[in-house]
């Protein structure tokens, strides 16, 4: 028996996939928003990368065409759980932070100053 999902049961399952995700990145204590300055802030937050890495791997498991029970409902809930537990807890394992920035100014953009 093969189970075929139209737009609509996609686009509820990302939906649900995103709530869920920022729900359960929210009761993991993560903060809503990045610090300020948002545009420079590397830290975590329940808004990015959260969601953005659920809908990356509910998008993955669907063009593998894996759907689960309930038009795959039950597969968008445990995706949300799962990436706002990889958010919090091994985000920064595989991703490791930046380098650092002193006067303003990154060192790996200064590497090159006996170049000319």
């Amino acid at each position: 028996m093969v189970i075929e999902a139209n737009g609509i049961h996609f686009l509820i399952n990302y939906l649900i996939t995103i709530i869920v995700s920022i729900v359960v990145a929210l009761a993991l204590k993560l903060p809503l928003l990045p610090e300020r300055p948002k545009r420079f802030s590397w830290t975590n937050s329940a808004v990015y990368p959260t969601p953005i890495i659920a809908l990356g791997l509910l998008a993955i498991i669907f063009s593998l065409k894996i759907y689960w029970i309930y038009d795959s409902l039950v597969l968008a809930i445990i995706i949300g759980i799962l990436s706002a537990l990889f958010v919090k807890y091994l985000f920064y394992y595989i991703f490791p932070n930046p380098p650092s920035v002193e006067n303003g100014e990154n060192d790996y953009l200064n590497n090159d100053k006996g170049a000319n």
